[in-house]
């Protein structure tokens, strides 16, 4: 096929050879259209923040969070005779310490790319999101599965600081394969946590696994959990009045003894946790920062990542594990 109208040739030659050539080139539709690429950019990943995104953060000073805890006597009064001397009894002091631990990232973008990349948007700003969104998810991790005994550096998660108070742990089964969850041990657990008669102070995590077995509790019970919202807008299911919270760094593969988890991989049990947000919470001795690092090399440009804080267990009842479920 060729183009005839005058035009297109008497006015520029060179024109009306391009149109010819786009018209008898074989799959010009495809080669010759400029491709259009939409500016989002998809994050593969699947993640529930929950214990980052729910527990209060407060600033934190010093080397580590340190708290007063007491232990209160045996009685609480003697009932004496109005000649009797009056008793003396007084109650227990420790002081127990959160170090701030330090955790760090570092990402780089290449000059050629960003040159490259300019017209789709600016690639190193996109690049700091995405990679704040997992350093934050690094953060959740140490949130519930962190240990400082395996790792000096790392803080204790919820987990572990749960499970040093041997009465904050709730034996779905005493079995190592786990059993099937059911909510007169939630109760149990909910009912081990100070100050669990305020429910608005109260939140359940679970992963997803857990979540679905709660559910599938609830309705075999023919009982129906209401939404809440809760802090930064978000809407989720309640169970009698404690909003559920889904954590996707809760294993589903603790390995469980009959009393605690001994390990938090090569089992086949899911934990529930229960917290009151009260007497947990995050300390920050400095909060999330994305610094952009000084130029060195003209290749390339560089930004750091860094957090410094610790989780606090202020008092040792104020979260509780259900533990043994079969996931």
């Amino acid at each position: 096929m060729t183009g005839n109208a005058q035009w297109l040739g008497a006015v520029d030659p060179a024109r009306r050879e391009a149109f010819e050539r786009a018209l008898n080139v074989a799959g010009a539709g495809n080669t010759l259209l400029q491709t259009l690429i939409q500016r989002t950019v998809q994050q593969i990943h699947l993640r529930e923040l929950g214990a980052f995104s729910v527990l209060p953060r407060r600033p934190g000073s010093g080397n580590a969070e340190y708290i007063n805890r007491r232990t209160p006597g045996a009685t609480g009064g003697s009932w004496v005779a109005d000649t009797d001397a009056v008793p003396e009894e007084t109650g227990a002091y420790a002081q127990a310490s959160f170090p701030f631990k330090t955790l760090v990232s570092r990402g780089k973008i290449t000059r050629k790319l960003q040159a490259t990349g300019r017209s789709y948007g600016d690639i190193l700003a996109g690049e700091m999101t995405a990679k704040t969104g997992d350093f934050s998810e690094k953060v959740e991790e140490a949130l519930i599965v962190g240990d400082s005994n395996a790792d000096a550096n790392q803080i204790d998660g919820l987990l572990t600081l749960t499970q040093a108070t041997a009465s904050q742990v709730v034996s779905q089964t005493t079995l190592a394969a786990g059993d099937a969850l059911t909510l007169e041990k939630l109760d149990e657990t909910i009912d081990r946590v100070k100050g669990s008669a305020a429910r608005s102070d109260l939140v359940i995590m679970a992963s997803y696994q857990g979540r679905r077995l709660l559910n599938a509790a609830l309705q075999a019970q023919q009982q129906f959990n209401d939404m809440v919202e809760i802090a930064a807008g978000f809407r989720v299911r309640t169970y009698d009045g404690i909003p559920i919270v889904t954590s996707t760094e809760i294993p589903d593969d603790l390995l469980w003894d009959g009393t605690t988890n001994t390990a938090f991989t090569g089992g086949a049990t899911t934990s529930i946790i229960v917290v009151n947000t009260r007497y947990t919470y995050i300390s920050e001795l400095t909060p999330l920062t994305v610094l952009p690092l000084a130029k060195t090399d003209s290749q390339f440009d560089q930004f750091d990542l860094y957090w410094d804080g610790a989780l606090v267990n202020a008092n040792e009842l104020g979260t509780a594990i259900l533990g043994g479920i079969a996931a």
